[in-house]
């Protein structure tokens, strides 16, 4: 799966990291929070922090059961959420559960994840989940699924709701799981803070990869190369097309074992131009400050 900054398709929109004024998905990341600094956390123990059984917990988290606002009004004062939160994510008067948003994929074989709905799976493991089902011997269990990335139960199950939700990802009576795109492309804006932290959580697995993998499954290396400023943008569309061409090659040919990530950097390490400018106002007439490289004597 291709992560890139470009346009390619129409967009869809879901809610935001905390839930974006939606209880129940804020009550999921509030959990898979408490799963992250606590491996050994539970939904057991997260619906006893609520003061709610475990089942009913379970039906609220998976959109099976609404919540009251009586109900709300507990569990607000359980999870200590100020007025302005409890205002946000308080349910309307006449309350009725919330339909799933879900919205099909036009175009090529590249689409756009809107800002919204990436906002949502800003995760790595969204995609890897998607490509891991490629993977020969792949299981459509969460329990299966949870091992094979790393993840805990919780994090498994939320991630193919919400890809269930924007429309990447299907359950079919019997169970099964099917893909509905083959490649995912983010959109224009890739200075947000969705884009920045999947690519911060790339990186920093990419830096336990130098510790743990063997080398004989990786490649990481590195160049460091004085540059011509103009032809960034090119250089840009030379990394682009090289990904395309290394994902083609790697993918052409079954049986598929592992999911793998390709993070390329490109990045200056210097700062030349304003050591120049600092330099040119140091030596302005009347400046105060002097830059200098020899001694008095």
């Amino acid at each position: 799966m291709i992560l890139e900054p470009e346009v390619k398709a129409a967009a869809l929109t879901a809610e935001l990291p905390d839930g974006g004024g939606d209880f129940r998905l804020f009550l999921q990341n509030e959990l898979l929070r408490r799963c992250k600094v606590n491996p050994r956390y539970s939904l057991r123990a997260f619906a006893r922090s609520l003061g709610i059984e475990p089942s009913a917990l379970s039906k609220l988290l998976a959109g099976k059961r609404s919540v009251s606002r009586p109900m709300f009004s507990r569990l607000s004062a359980r999870l200590g959420l100020d007025p302005r939160a409890a205002q946000r994510f308080a349910p309307p008067e006449t309350s009725e559960k919330k339909r799933a948003a879900q919205a099909a994929i036009h175009g090529d074989n590249f689409s756009q994840i809107s800002l919204d709905a990436f906002q949502v799976i800003a995760d790595w493991y969204h995609f890897a989940l998607l490509e891991l089902m490629t993977v020969e011997g792949f299981q459509p269990d969460p329990a299966w699924i949870a091992r094979a990335l790393g993840l805990s139960l919780p994090e498994v199950r939320f991630a193919i709701e919400r890809l269930v939700r924007l429309g990447l990802l299907e359950i079919t009576a019997s169970g099964e799981m099917r893909r509905l795109e083959q490649v995912t492309t983010i959109g224009p804006e890739f200075t947000n803070a969705a884009l920045r932290k999947v690519q911060r959580q790339v990186l920093e697995m990419a830096m336990r990869a130098l510790e743990e993998v063997p080398i004989e499954q990786r490649d990481q290396s590195a160049m460091t190369m004085a540059v011509n400023l103009d032809r960034l943008p090119a250089a840009k569309e030379k990394i682009k097309a090289f990904r395309r061409r290394l994902c083609a090659f790697l993918e052409a040919e079954p049986p598929k074992g592992e999911v793998y990530h390709l993070s390329i950097s490109l990045y200056p390490v210097t700062d030349a131009q304003g050591a120049n400018e600092a330099r040119g106002q140091a030596r302005r007439p009347g400046s105060k400050s002097r830059i200098s490289g020899g001694t008095k004597g």
